[in-house]
């Protein structure tokens, strides 16, 4: 057997009974047919190769999603902002229970008018509005989140405002205060740490 060009040839003899007849046997040695070591090494280099696309394919797809979940946390930091600022027109603006203008408004009739500029439809009163959404420790609170207080005998929720700020757990607020109208207040007073009974996400 000898070796030509990168392809090997193989001689066989086959006798008959007149005749002797050689037949030349030509065997491709590119894949290592010869040799059994080179069928590993290109067995291996085969799965190296379809690992690699796997592994590439994969980054891609963690790549878009990792892109999207940032697209969508955008959206809604953007969304909470135009809420907050749909609130803040209202500051200066009396207290007026059952009010919905900017002649005089209450605290529930703030939050739903804020929301409802950007097209998020709340119950009317405050109570109903605490039903809602996903319930946030106090210092996981973002803006946008309402805040519910107990301000009243009867000790059921009875005010609400709109996180603006937290800042290392001092969290501020827009709210219609029934004696100062729509302001910005804290947690931090004590009047409103007193009455605090917990903090809502409704954009998640």
């Amino acid at each position: 057997m000898f070796i030509i060009s990168g392809k090997a040839q193989s001689v066989l003899t086959d006798k008959t009974a007149d005749n002797e007849i050689k037949k030349v046997v030509v065997f491709d040695d590119y894949l290592g047919l010869l040799n059994p070591k080179n069928n590993i090494k290109a067995d291996k280099s085969a799965v190296k190769t379809e690992k690699s696309f796997f592994l590439k394919k994969r980054f891609k797809e963690k790549e878009k999603k990792r892109f999207a979940e940032v697209v969508k946390d955008i959206d809604i930091f953007l969304t909470r902002i135009k809420i907050i600022d749909s609130a803040r027109v209202y500051i200066g603006t009396p207290y007026h229970y059952g009010g919905m203008s900017k002649d005089g408004i209450d605290c529930s009739a703030l939050i739903y008018k804020a929301y409802k500029k950007n097209n998020f439809l709340l119950p009317r009163t405050s109570i109903e509005q605490s039903k809602l959404g996903e319930k946030i420790k106090r210092e996981k609170a973002d803006i946008g989140d309402l805040i519910f207080f107990k301000t009243n005998r009867r000790r059921s929720i009875s005010h609400v405002g709109i996180v603006i700020e937290n800042c290392k757990g001092d969290i501020r607020f827009i709210h219609a205060s029934s004696s100062k109208g729509v302001m910005i207040s804290s947690l931090m007073e004590t009047y409103f740490k007193k009455k605090f009974v917990k903090i809502k996400r409704l954009i998640l």
